[in-house]
């Protein structure tokens, strides 16, 4: 009896929910890799994320061909074509595959499920709990994170599972593709940081050992990056949800006198990410509309960016006048990621001071960061603009300069990533519009000329947001 084993982004053979549950029941697998041409052309895709896939795939097919007899074979086309195509050649008798919960992967695995000839097994991998499974007490989904969060944490969680031993048949295998043949050059001036292979993906978890004591603590101060950087290894799938959530319980335990509140603050991100993706599961419609029912029968009149090029293209570029919500836009242009505290301040200023439409920011986001989530990308997005799940009511306005201050209070993340200021005193860097000419002089830039003053008046623009939301509340 022989299983194909459909991997799409659980990038790894250890804890492969498929790949263990098919060595289960068969004793010959087929590792199996579609490069979906629908996908490449279909899906807002941008450089970063599709680099670390690429690398993470060749990782995961070099890890499995080091292994005697293995392979992970790679064809190219039509997932349903070439699925049809290897069992046709092998003679298999199943397909296995993690579930994904986007409406592009539930659309593509009805089709599959719908039109071959075997049996397809399908299995929860990417969350440790998914869909339905947490529920009210009513039995519907939950629409509040707080408790949904209560359950989430009482619920019982499978450990990580090392697969049994299996052999593979040899098969025709493509190339993986390179990036200029998919169509992604790198651009100018980015920084490549990350590793993605699974060795990366473990020595991510060592490095942020010592921080996870103070994440509760830290997590929010941009300059110290004290945060994980695990979110693109989850995307796809170099590391397990539950190796992460494991290893920080593993830690709780061997230091049962410390204090462990990092370490829960820490746990509860992984528990969003299983909530939005519940949500996305529940309610799909929150990818293309408001989730709020009251904002889809009548949705704010927000600009497009070919309506507002302008504010458009000086956000993108972090050339808004605001130093805070500049250096996170550009850290995202040059590196493909950016501190989370800066992702809510950066979509907040989208929203209430520029007012520009939440599917264009989307849409630059899923292009721009290299662990582009969609459940998630969605869900924040929605929050910060005041529509979503949960959502920051209306009416709470981020302050960019403020949040500077706070979060960023020396201005170290703001020198880091917009240069131009890095002689401005620490009085004036979150607010260097206020600097008279001389001081401006003084410390080699000149406002208006060497950074943009504000497009905005704040204020301004929080009044003007606040007055629109209540407009359609009436």
């Amino acid at each position: 009896m022989t299983a194909i084993v459909w991997i799409r982004r659980t990038l790894r053979e250890y804890d492969n929910t498929a790949l263990v549950k098919a060595a289960e029941n068969h004793e010959t697998i087929i590792p199996f890799y579609v490069v979906d041409d629908n996908y490449f052309r279909e899906a807002e895709l941008g450089y970063p994320r599709v680099k670390f896939w690429q690398a993470a795939l060749n990782n995961l097919k070099e890890r499995i061909s080091n292994k005697q007899k293995k392979d992970l074979i790679i064809r190219k086309g039509k997932p349903l074509k070439q699925l049809q195509k290897v069992i046709k050649e092998t003679d298999a008798d199943a397909v296995y595959h993690n579930k994904d919960y986007t409406p592009y992967s539930r659309e593509r695995d009805q089709e599959i499920e719908e039109n071959l000839d075997v049996s397809v097994k399908t299995f929860k991998d990417i969350v440790l709990h998914e869909e339905k499974e947490i529920l009210t007490n009513s039995g519907t989904p939950y629409k509040v994170y707080t408790y949904y969060k209560k359950k989430w944490f009482d619920r019982d969680k499978r450990r990580p599972q090392e697969p049994e031993n299996y052999k593979t048949p040899d098969l025709e295998s493509d190339e993986i593709p390179s990036l200029e043949e998919l169509g992604f050059d790198r651009p100018d001036d980015f920084e490549w940081e990350w590793n993605p292979t699974r060795e990366g993906a473990m020595n991510r978890i060592e490095e942020f050992k010592d921080k996870i004591w103070n994440y509760d603590e830290n997590r929010d101060y941009a300059w110290r990056d004290d945060t994980s950087r695990l979110s693109p290894h989850l995307k796809f799938g170099t590391v397990s949800i539950r190796e992460v959530f494991w290893e920080a319980e593993r830690m709780k335990v061997r230091n049962p006198n410390d204090d462990t509140e990092g370490i829960k603050i820490w746990q509860e991100e992984l528990a969003w990410r299983d909530y939005y993706m519940q949500i996305l599961w529940n309610y799909p419609h929150e990818v293309d509309e408001p989730f709020m029912e009251k904002y889809r029968d009548n949705e704010p009149d927000w600009e497009s960016k070919d309506e507002a090029p302008e504010k458009w293209k000086a956000w993108i570029e972090g050339k808004t006048g605001y130093p805070f919500v500049d250096a996170g836009m550009r850290q995202l242009k040059k590196t493909g990621f950016m501190h989370n505290r800066l992702r809510m301040v950066v979509t907040n200023f989208s929203c209430k001071d520029l007012w520009l439409d939440w599917r264009d920011v989307h849409d630059y986001f899923s292009e721009m960061f290299v662990d582009a989530e969609i459940a998630a990308m969605v869900g924040g997005i929605q929050w910060s603009y005041s529509i979503g799940t949960d959502a920051q009511p209306y009416f709470r306005v981020f302050n960019p300069t403020s949040q500077g201050e706070r979060y960023d209070p020396d201005g170290k993340y703001i020198r880091e990533w917009v240069p131009e200021l890095e002689n401005v005193p620490d009085k004036h860097i979150h607010e260097p519009w206020k600097m008279n000419k001389l001081q401006q002089q003084d410390c080699g830039v000149i406002i208006g000329e060497d950074y943009p003053k504000p497009i905005v008046d704040h204020d301004e623009k929080r009044k003007e947001s606040v007055e629109k939301f209540e407009e359609l509340e009436e």
